[in-house]
């Protein structure tokens, strides 16, 4: 495939250099990238990392809305604000799935470090537990590196906008990322990436210690590469395991609320089973630190490319949107699915440019657009469910999908 060379070249023309340490004498060329991810990565270390992870530990259990819980929110949200960042309570309620069933009311923390334009790249991960558990492994190694990333960034300025978010609920079923990324999606917000770290602290072995695994989504492969050569850059020593995410299939962590919406995730998570997940043994001394350490200078300097270089053309259905009735192609309010009754144009926008979009129904070639903005007229004959797929094209051979399943209810054609 194309994409794994186009992004080779774009991160190696970036980032070449023999080795990366501070006494490198940084090629001229390369100086902005290269002295973004050096001051970013060298302000990451154990005793950060440790800093941010025991106060979370202290407030355990912090399951969601609990006293706990409630005081780790305010704990994250006075560091977002600390670090300078434009941070704010996401206030959210919902029912929980069939294993809790009851409704939480509870909060995600959001940090946004704004950029020039309004693309946006998302990392996260989950602050609560279950009641069982001190939760430094699950997920407080995610939410440290979490607040680690955020301090080291902040301090830097960027072409896109990163958003650092803390989310309650995911162990009652994804509730509060789910929520989260319902509004999202309803704003238009311009969300390249969204990266979730979920127990990312354990590894007991020399093997484990040198071992991570990314769940990736199909047009998140591009990324999956910068993983790769940051990896090497900071010689960091990780074997990289790479499983694809089943978009159709169940998730297991905040990244899926994301997926669900159509957009692009890949999912960090250490290669070593937890015994201690959800025990009360899932203390401090369940967390390798210096394998936490050089797991976020990993995601850190991920970070610093995606908020930096121009991403594919990534390609996305605006309308219709997700979980909407719409009459006569208009939205009139938000049902289980989506159903459209009569006919309705399909709208797709694309981040960065595209050379094409060409629209399928049930899988069959309806149509190619090759200029702004790309649409499609579906006025078929049907009382069903059809999917309605996209696939951009970019330079290099780069192809980008979405799409969206749709209860059409059209008798009488437009002409």
């Amino acid at each position: 495939m194309h994409l794994k060379i186009l992004v080779s070249i774009i991160v190696f023309l970036l980032l070449t250099s023999s080795t990366l340490t501070a006494e490198n004498k940084i090629d001229e060329n390369h100086a902005p990238i290269l002295e973004k991810i050096l001051k970013a990565t060298q302000l990451i270390d154990e005793d950060l990392l440790q800093s941010f992870l025991k106060p979370l530990v202290d407030f355990a259990p912090r399951y969601t809305g609990s006293y706990g819980c409630i005081k780790a929110a305010e704990y994250i949200y006075t560091q977002f604000k600390k670090f300078g960042l434009n941070t704010r309570y996401h206030n959210w309620s919902a029912f929980g799935d069939r294993y809790h069933p009851r409704l939480y009311r509870s909060q995600n923390i959001e940090a946004t470090l704004e950029g020039v334009d309004d693309k946006i790249i998302v990392f996260n991960a989950h602050y609560d537990t279950v009641k069982t558990t001190p939760g430094a492994n699950d997920d407080g190694s995610g939410t440290t590196a979490v607040l680690a990333a955020a301090y080291a960034l902040s301090k830097l300025r960027f072409n896109h906008t990163l958003r650092f978010i803390t989310f309650s609920g995911e162990e009652e079923g994804l509730l509060g990322s789910h929520e989260y990324a319902r509004e999202v999606y309803s704003r238009g917000d311009n969300i390249i990436i969204e990266i979730n770290a979920d127990m990312i602290g354990r590894a007991t072995t020399e093997e484990s210690g040198n071992q991570i695994h990314l769940s990736i989504s199909e047009d998140a492969e591009w990324v999956e590469e910068i993983f790769k050569e940051v990896n090497n850059l900071l010689h960091l020593g990780f074997n990289i395991h790479n499983y694809s995410i089943d978009r159709e299939g169940r998730g297991w962590s905040d990244y899926f609320s994301f997926v669900e919406y159509g957009y692009e995730s890949i999912a960090c998570w250490d290669a070593e089973h937890d015994p201690n997940m959800h025990t009360p043994r899932d203390n401090l001394s369940n967390v390798n630190f210096s394998y936490l350490t050089r797991y976020t200078k990993l995601i850190v300097g991920v970070l610093v490319i995606l908020a930096d270089i121009e991403p594919p053309p990534l390609v996305r259905i605006v309308s219709p949107q997700i979980g909407y009735l719409y009459f006569d192609g208009m939205k009139i309010k938000p049902v289980k699915s989506t159903i459209v009754i009569n006919d309705i144009w399909i709208w797709s926008e694309t981040i960065s440019d595209a050379e094409k979009v060409e629209f399928y129904y049930d899988g069959k070639l309806q149509m190619v657009d090759t200029t702004k903005p790309f649409k499609w007229h579906c006025n078929k004959h049907s009382i069903g469910k059809h999917r309605i797929k996209v696939i951009a094209y970019g330079e290099g051979g780069f192809t980008s999908t979405d799409y969206i399943d749709l209860r059409i209810i059209n008798l009488l054609l437009k002409k």
